[in-house]
């Protein structure tokens, strides 16, 4: 019995949708453009971002806005930053081996003006200062690539087995695999060689091929041949802010301040995943790439308080709305399949003439040899570019502090943050929409696979005259509950290590801060249903950055 075009089109938007939730899950992008890490100006960042209890500094417009109450004057300061991304691989194919790569970048760190208070002449009265601010929330430039020799299995083997799956979940169509004329009428008559979906672009690449089996009709190309795979990754983007900000005093001891941010972020990446058989019938290999583009503006709140009760001590507590995205995304997926011209694709003595002209007409190269027809090249192939629009809530953070000064000599400062990742969403407004199953799904994920965190921020300053050396740790804990490793050592947390000096007088300063920062991770480029036959990469990740802060006073 022939599949009906409905079915096959919601085959074909599942398969075309998985390919997104594989590299780029919607749970995963909302932890990317949720990360708290060290932001603001060179001095706040040197002290492993421990602010809350502090104040006395731009940074404390997106911080603790209680902080610009402390301000008895204005201020303009300016920090360009460098950062340099690092990451060495192991792939799990045996003979695996080390590829290491990176990737720089410049950027604005941060960039404010402070309206400040009046100098207090006595203990009563209100005075407050006003602030514009923008600061750099992260950074999303990376590089990655790793590649293995002799893998046992393929890409090709998760292309069929998704196909199987989703055939085998509708027992009306259980018993009769797709047709060639199923997978063909899905192609886009107005691009000729740009698909539906991935499940026809598979089959039409030949890298799927329908067999007489009724249980798992669908093979991979090039069965039992050893692979030879590598994998290339490299995104650009970053997350910012606008601030504005006010926060003020009326009795020297007790500090309040609110702040509206706008966010926003621009992701872009590409991702070519190459597979060449060491041994081959009638293909050399192949070059998968996706892309995908998601932007998101969004807006959220932070009420910030500093308690002073003496010229010792200060403690300071902030709470961080969560962040309401609304997120504009496209993705697509194009291959390069390298046929073995002097074997070519065997079709056989009859094939299908309709169809044999349709692919001549898009580009495939078929000759005749001993009246039996070959497919010797094939076009680039490609999926039609699926443009999305979603909301995304970032987690709700609250972050508690204290600061013990040691006169004019210098002070200790120490931070508690707590990120509810577990408050994560993605959802849409349009039920109708392609996606909102995916979302559904992605946010059912969050809760299950997420936790809840502490992070931990410790830092230091130390006066000699005009000049101040700092340093300071960031601990991020894994927000993960599941390991996903089984077998494996992944250490998912953060550590940021940083240290800076700063020279000031009454009328400029100059602080110069570097960090270095280092986690784990790990990629899977596919998986297939026993754990033993496909394989993951582990990835040491580290980034060195360098801050350089400006300001004037007026």
């Amino acid at each position: 019995m022939k599949i009906s075009f409905g079915f096959f089109a919601f085959l074909l938007t599942f398969a075309s949708l998985q390919v997104v939730a594989q590299d780029n899950s919607y749970e995963g992008l909302a932890k990317m453009f949720s990360q708290t890490v060290p932001t603001g100006t060179a001095r706040f960042q040197a002290i492993g971002g421990s602010h809350a209890a502090l104040g006395g500094d731009v940074s404390s417009a997106a911080g603790n806005p209680a902080g610009l109450g402390f301000y008895t004057r204005s201020e303009f300061s300016f920090t360009p930053g460098y950062q340099s991304a690092s990451n060495s691989a192991i792939y799990g194919v045996e003979p695996s081996r080390t590829t290491n790569s990176n990737v720089n970048n410049f950027n604005i760190a941060n960039i404010g003006v402070v309206f400040g208070g009046a100098e207090p002449q006595y203990r009563e009265g209100w005075r407050g200062s006003f602030s514009i601010s923008y600061s750099r929330q992260n950074t999303l430039y990376n590089n990655l690539n790793f590649a293995g020799n002799g893998a046992t299995s393929s890409i090709t083997d998760s292309y069929a087995e998704s196909l199987n799956n989703q055939i085998a979940y509708d027992p009306v169509y259980n018993s009769t695999p797709l047709t060639q004329a199923d997978l063909l009428s899905a192609l886009n008559n107005n691009a000729p060689n740009n698909f539906g979906g991935t499940a026809s672009m598979n089959y039409w690449g030949y890298l799927v091929t329908a067999t007489s089996n009724t249980t798992n009709p669908f093979v991979g190309a090039e069965p039992n041949a050893k692979v030879n795979q590598s994998f290339d990754f490299q995104s650009t983007g970053r997350v910012s802010q606008w601030t504005l900000a006010y926060g003020g005093t009326s009795d020297e001891k007790f500090y309040i301040g609110g702040s509206l941010g706008i966010p926003s972020y621009h992701y872009e990446t590409v991702k070519n995943f190459t597979e060449n058989y060491q041994s081959y019938q009638e293909i050399k290999g192949f070059t998968d790439s996706r892309l995908l583009t998601s932007s998101g503006t969004g807006i959220n709140l932070t009420l910030g308080t500093i308690y002073k009760p003496n010229d010792m001590i200060r403690f300071g507590l902030s709470v961080v709305t969560p962040t309401w995205y609304d997120v504009e995304e496209t993705s697509s997926y194009s291959r390069l399949v390298n046929v073995d011209e002097t074997k070519g694709i065997n079709l056989g003595a009859n094939p299908d003439k309709n169809i044999m002209n349709r692919l001549v007409g898009i580009g495939y190269k078929i000759v005749q040899r001993s009246n039996v027809y070959y497919i010797t090249s094939i076009p680039r192939l490609s999926t039609m570019t699926y443009q999305d629009n979603y909301q995304l809530r970032t987690p709700f953070k609250a972050n508690g502090g204290v600061a013990v000064f040691f006169k004019k000599k210098g002070f200790l400062s120490a931070d508690i943050e707590y990120v509810a990742y577990k408050g994560m969403n993605v959802s849409t407004t349009n039920p109708d929409s392609d996606i909102a199953g995916d979302l559904e799904n992605s946010a059912s994920n969050i809760k299950l696979f997420y936790n809840n965190v502490l992070n931990i921020k410790v830092g230091g300053e130390y006066r000699m005259g005009n000049v101040s050396f700092r340093g300071g740790f960031n601990y991020m804990p894994t927000p993960y509950s599941t390991n996903f490793d089984s077998g494996k050592t992944i250490d998912r947390s953060q550590k940021i290590y940083s240290a800076g000096l700063g020279y000031r007088t009454n009328e400029f300063y100059i602080d110069v801060t570097g960090m270095y920062g280092t986690t784990q991770q790990s990629f899977t480029p596919y998986s297939l249903a026993s754990s033993g036959d496909y394989a993951s990469a582990k990835i040491d990740n580290s980034y060195v950055k360098g801050l350089v802060s400006f300001g004037i006073f007026f």
